[in-house]
């Protein structure tokens, strides 16, 4: 889709910027209420430097109020939403963005992480959020268990804003789990006449763009209409769990493995990022003479040196 000067990405000052850092205050509303929001936590011109891939991949406001033909597949709230990786490097230097990961070990409790979803979505006036207007949890598509909520077996989502949301453009409502302690763990959606109190709760993550929503799969939320016209919502999915467990999943990477958008990403990607989808650190075992020269060989570019400087000599 060409660029369109009707494009409008909303990045104000309307909101106060806080310091970044996981405070002590977040991490206990993380720990109690299983959610938290995290204002401005990435710079607005990292932001900013998403604009051209969203006039690419989406209409604009103006575009999509109209009618316009190239609006028909983001009508609806279960769209083909664009996957991870993404042909903008901007767009994908937010999904391993330091930050991101920083908040993520911290909440988890560990430094050996892997992302396990990470797409792009968009919200317009007039777009039905459908069955997402009910209270629901994320765990029934994110695991085939119930969630564990000890540390260890934790998982984080987040969103990641790319515009500034507020609660008449989309802010998603959340309540707090010390109010749905004692809904039954397979009641994952809840209806209006047995719950109605909780569809009350005045939890709204509202926040500036570059701002970060972390909340657990099994904090009850819900979807709310954007009821502003001519105005948008864009944010990044990307979700956490530790290594050590597998009981929770959504995106396959290793079919990603032939397209040139994961090439592309591999080649200027960290270490440490790599490390988020299951590409071992460097001093890993798995690494040998052989496994480093056959990893360079398929990813011409990636330095390898620091895999290199980890293979034992024993090897």
């Amino acid at each position: 889709m060409a660029p369109t000067s009707a494009f409008d990405v909303r990045i104000s000052v309307r909101f106060p910027i806080v310091d970044p850092v996981l405070t002590r205050e977040l991490k206990a509303a993380w720990d109690d209420d299983g959610w938290c929001v995290l204002n401005g936590a990435i710079p607005r011109v990292e932001i900013a430097r998403t604009e051209k891939a969203l006039t690419h991949l989406f209409p604009s406001a103006t575009q999509y109020e109209a009618g316009d033909p190239q609006s028909t597949p983001w009508s609806t709230w279960d769209a083909a939403w664009p996957e991870f990786p993404f042909k903008s490097r901007s767009l994908n230097a937010l999904v391993v963005h330091d930050v991101l990961i920083d908040v993520a070990e911290q909440l988890l409790g560990t430094e050996d992480l892997r992302i396990y979803m990470a797409l792009l979505t968009a919200k317009y006036h007039g777009q039905s959020s459908g069955f997402n207007q009910l209270l629901h949890v994320d765990y029934p598509n994110q695991m085939v268990v119930v969630p564990r909520r000890d540390q260890g077996y934790q998982q984080l989502e987040t969103f990641i804003y790319l515009t500034d949301v507020s609660p008449t453009n989309g802010a998603t409502r959340l309540v707090s789990r010390r109010l749905t302690a004692d809904v039954p763990v397979e009641q994952h959606t809840l209806n209006l006449e047995d719950y109605g109190h909780l569809y009350h709760e005045p939890g709204d993550a509202s926040g500036p763009a570059g701002s970060v929503v972390a909340y657990r799969p099994d904090v009850y939320h819900r979807s709310v209409d954007d009821t502003e016209q001519g105005s948008t919502r864009f944010m990044l999915h990307v979700a956490f769990r530790p290594a050590s467990s597998d009981i929770g999943g959504y995106q396959a990477w290793p079919i990603k493995g032939y397209s040139m958008e994961w090439f592309d990403f591999v080649r200027q990607a960290t270490p440490r990022q790599l490390a988020l989808f299951s590409i071992p650190r460097p001093g890993d075992p798995y690494w040998t003479e052989e496994t480093v020269a056959g990893v360079g060989a398929r990813y011409p570019g990636l330095d390898m040196e620091p895999w290199r400087r980890g293979v034992s000599s024993d090897c």
